[in-house]
């Protein structure tokens, strides 16, 4: 009993349920109409018969004709008899068939039964010349009529039953049929554990809800299959970067043990090293935080309206001091109202301009450019560095990412353009970066002016 609560409280069991109960009330409601409107024929054809007989006895009754023996039995047939009463109600003349049988005088149409057998009769006053005389009572044998409507209701009792067995089995195959996809994808989600992404279901028969569905949860199951070897890369990738500056001070440490007690230029060097590992590593940490911030969609954005060419000029002025032995100027500047993050379109645009000093050699050139386009504002920051290889480009965003680690003596941990991208997005803006080897790196940046 209780599995079969449990079985009820499901899907499949609420369809069966409901495909049953509408198949069971369709049938009832076919059978029924089936049933009462041939009974109902039946006792019309019965009342006409009837109605013509009464009309025939009176027709003749008022052409002269005496009610004898002789009539009655000339108008008597197979099921067809009458009988007729004086005004004492004493019996006068009637059928054969019907003197053993009792029929009470009644008005209008009456059903007797009598053991096996089934009348339905009719009683009326018979009037000659304005004078009662009598009864006059018509009798039909129903017997086989009855006997045709007690077998049809019958067969129709169970053509009903076998139909709700039968819509109960046929409710519950296509149920279970049309439900397999949930099935299986309940089936394929409870195996799918963190070392098993790959499992997929099996999509076949035709397009439909139930098809969409499996198809939405496979490519569910490839987003979150492709976002967890983001994931596990991620931390491989930030466990190495954390694991470099880890070691160089545990280094220096032993060495200051060692020897930093008595040598002095060691125990300096010792702590500036550490310092700067330190420093290293606290800039890994709040890098890795401002992405996991955008990650969960958590990221603070200050939005404040700021003159746009005061910012550019103001990074020009710092890029000039860090770039040494490399040109940067400014041949557009365009004076806009920006509508934005101040402090975090500075970090998306030092993002590129470092990478653009540590791929440059001394004597080339970095342009840091602003135009207005209508509702948008686009920024370039371009470099006459060793570019970037075409079969890299796809990939400098993602995170730790190094085209090649001989290109440059500088370190860095790879995430500032990850940073960067994250910082467009995030203003509802567009980059795109254009590169050749030997030649250069574009950036291009597009920015509503009030996209927050």
């Amino acid at each position: 009993m209780k599995n079969i609560i449990v079985w009820w409280r499901t899907i499949s069991g609420k369809l069966t349920t409901i495909f049953a109960v509408m198949f069971i009330m369709v049938l009832l409601v076919i059978n029924g109409a089936a049933f009462f409107g041939i009974r109902y024929f039946v006792l019309i054809s019965t009342q006409n018969s009837l109605n013509n007989s009464i009309e025939l006895i009176l027709n003749r009754m008022n052409r002269g004709e005496e009610l004898t023996d002789e009539l009655i039995g000339e108008l008597d047939n197979k099921n067809l008899y009458f009988r007729i009463l004086s005004t004492n109600k004493s019996i006068v003349v009637q059928s054969r068939s019907l003197r053993e049988i009792d029929i009470p005088l009644k008005q209008g149409y009456n059903e007797l039964i009598m053991a096996e057998r089934a009348f339905i009769y009719r009683s009326v006053f018979l009037i000659n010349r304005g004078n009662f005389i009598g009864y006059l009572q018509v009798v039909l044998d129903m017997t086989r009529e009855y006997q045709f409507l007690n077998t049809l209701s019958k067969t129709l009792f169970l053509t009903s039953l076998l139909g709700i067995i039968g819509a109960i089995i046929t409710g519950y195959t296509l149920t279970r049929r049309m439900l397999k996809p949930i099935s299986l994808l309940t089936n394929t989600a409870r195996s799918i554990s963190i070392s098993d992404l790959g499992q997929r279901l099996e999509i076949k028969g035709p397009e439909d809800e139930l098809t969409d569905l499996a198809q939405t949860f496979n490519s569910m199951l490839d987003r979150l299959e492709e976002a967890f070897a983001g994931q596990q890369q991620f931390v491989a990738d930030a466990s190495h970067e954390l694991r470099t500056p880890i070691s160089v001070i545990q280094g220096y440490i032993n060495l200051l043990h060692r020897w930093g007690k008595e040598k002095e230029e060691i125990r300096d060097e010792g702590i500036e090293a550490i310092k700067n590992e330190i420093d290293n590593m606290g800039s890994l940490v709040e890098n890795l935080l401002f992405l996991a911030r955008g990650d969960i969609k958590s990221l603070e954005i200050k939005r404040v309206f700021f003159r746009l060419e005061e910012l550019i000029e103001e990074v020009l002025r710092e890029t000039e001091m860090l770039a040494e032995g490399i040109k940067v100027k400014c041949d557009n500047n365009a004076p806009v109202q920006f509508a934005g993050d101040r402090k975090l379109i500075k970090q998306m645009l030092r993002a590129f301009i470092d990478n653009s000093i540590k791929y440059t050699p001394a004597g080339g050139e970095i342009t840091i450019n602003s135009f207005e386009r209508q509702d948008l504002i686009e920024l370039r920051v371009l470099d006459t560095g060793i570019g970037i290889p075409e079969q890299d480009l796809p990939c400098i965003l993602e995170r730790f990412y190094r085209v090649d680690k001989a290109r440059s003596v500088k370190k860095g941990t790879g995430l500032g353009l990850a940073i960067a991208k994250m910082i467009i997005d995030n203003h509802q803006g567009e980059l795109r970066i254009e590169s050749q080897p030997g030649v250069g790196t574009g950036v291009y940046v597009t920015l509503p002016k009030e996209g927050l």
